[in-house]
This record gives structure tokens, C-alpha cells and sequence, in this order.
């Protein structure tokens, strides 16, 4: 049995699985695909362990769904618009080496350059979040509360320490999942459940280890932009 299974939750996403899939197959990840209702059209890759839901069940019970159905002590949770562009090795090695540790890459755009402001972000305060509601970081987005939340002072070229990586690359262990039961479903569909997850590890005496080594080309919020406006919450 493998160490590690990859959990892509996909909403809309047609366009992008395929690659995502073949990536993970590419350095020998098994999948597991929790699609959400889809009405795109997407074909799913043969011989890959596919959950249909007849309802979009939000970003966080698709997760919990896909944990539930495969066996391996370690989750590594892509997004679909994801592609590994190198083994995770590093990430499984950080994760058993210790109780309570999660790991994370580097997410970067097409031409190799880091996703910064979002591979990882520090936790959202309530200056960060009403900077945030209030529109203020897009009408100034090098403000310091942006830039601070944002980890725009942050080396992502070295191993450290982190408090939020992303969830479209995410590494988790099982016994963690269980133990915080689960990605918290209340998050409906989709915003701020892999936030939630990563501050309640961090709260268990947890750590989140960002290894650069580690890269995934990312696109970006796919399945995100396919929701409808009404159904954006905004915390």
C-alpha cells in the first residue's frame, strides 16, 4: 500500500483534471477524485477511484470523503488545476517523521515563478480580514496588513516554518485528520475550511513545514470562479 494518496476535489474543472491526474500518476501518487456535481461535461480518467456526488456537498465534506475512501496514513489534498511538477517525497518524509506535521510545496505560475501571496499566507486577523471585506486591499494592495497576511516578507526559496499553506497542496496524516475530525463541513461550499484545519493543528502543538523543493504548477481558483456569485461568502 502506498504512503500517500491524492484527494482532488473537482467542481467545473473538466478542463484541468485530466493533467492533474496524470501528474500524481507521473510520481507513482495514487487518486482519488470527489467530484461535486459537475455539469461541465468532465470525463474522468479511466481506472481511477472517481466518488460522484449527485449535489455540490461543499469543498470540505469532499475532502472528508475523499480521506474516507483510501487507506494510506498520509492525504495529499491537489486541486484539480494543479500539476506536480516533482515528486512529494519530501512532504511524506516531513509528515512521519513527527505527530501533528503537515507539509506543503511551492505553488508557481506557468513560467516557474512562485505564486506569492498565496503558496502560503499567515492566519487572517481581524485587521487582515476587514482590509479584506472592506476592499481596501484592492484599492491598495501593498498595504502592510496585505503584505504581512500575504507573507510577502517570507524567503519561499527556504524550508520553514509555516501557518497557512495552501489547500490546492497540501499534505496531511491521517491520525491528524481523525483526530480533529475531519475538515470542518460547516464551510459551505467552498472559502476558509483549509484555514480552519491548519490553525486547529497548529492550536494541537502542530507544525506545517513549507519544503520549495516540492513544486506544483498551479492555475488557479478553477473550480472557484464556476460558483455563482450568491453563493461566495466572504468571512
Amino acid at each position: 500500500m502506498s504512503r500517500v494518496t491524492a484527494v482532488i476535489v473537482t467542481y467545473n474543472s473538466g478542463a484541468h483534471l485530466a493533467e492533474a491526474v496524470a501528474s500524481c500518476e507521473r510520481f507513482g501518487v495514487p487518486v482519488v477524485i470527489v467530484d461535486n456535481a459537475s455539469t461541465d461535461g468532465t470525463i474522468f480518467p479511466p481506472g481511477v477511484t472517481t466518488l460522484r456526488n449527485e449535489a455540490n456537498r461543499g469543498f470540505a465534506a469532499a475532502v472528508n470523503q475523499g480521506v474516507r475512501a483510501h487507506a494510506a496514513p498520509l492525504t495529499l489534498l491537489l486541486n484539480p488545476d494543479a500539476r506536480l511538477l516533482t515528486g512529494i517525497e519530501p512532504l511524506c518524509d516531513i509528515s512521519v517523521a513527527s505527530r501533528h506535521t503537515a507539509a506543503t510545496g511551492l505553488l508557481v505560475q506557468a513560467d516557474g515563478s512562485p505564486q506569492k501571496g498565496f503558496s502560503i499566507r499567515r492566519l487572517p486577523t481581524p485587521a487582515s480580514l476587514a482590509f479584506e471585506v472592506l476592499g481596501i486591499n484592492q484599492l491598495w494592495p501593498r498595504n502592510p496588513v496585505n503584505r504581512a497576511y500575504r507573507c510577502a516578507d517570507v524567503d519561499l526559496s527556504r524550508r520553514q516554518s509555516v501557518e497557512q499553506p495552501a489547500g490546492a497542496l497540501c499534505l496531511f496524516r491521517r491520525d491528524d485528520w481523525e483526530e480533529l475530525g475531519g475538515f470542518d463541513e460547516r464551510f459551505f461550499p467552498v472559502w476558509f475550511e483549509d484555514v480552519d484545519f491548519a490553525k486547529r493543528l497548529l492550536d494541537r502543538g502542530g507544525t506545517i513545514v513549507l519544503d520549495p523543493t516540492v513544486r506544483a504548477a498551479h492555475a488557479g481558483g478553477h473550480s472557484v470562479e464556476k460558483l455563482a456569485d450568491s453563493s461566495r461568502i466572504r468571512f
